[in-house]
């Protein structure tokens, strides 16, 4: 089985929410898929869903949350 990297965990502290990480992450991925596709051809290694899940960890992109009045 392969270490999830960063830990999922921590992934969730940050998020404050699993539905706002997995949602997150995964638009994330998506976006990565269009904007980067060369990169993740030639680095079948690297995953989507991982670089994204990395970028949040690291604080490249955050979670907000709306606030509904």
């Amino acid at each position: 089985m392969a270490m999830i990297n960063p830990p999922i965990e921590q992934l969730f502290d940050k998020a404050k929410s699993r539905y706002a990480l997995v949602t997150a992450v995964a638009k994330r991925a998506k976006e990565l898929l269009i904007e980067r596709p060369d990169f993740f051809r030639d680095n079948q290694k690297i995953k989507p869903i991982e670089y994204a899940s990395k970028e949040f960890f690291d604080g490249v992109y955050l979670i907000e949350r709306n606030k509904i009045d």
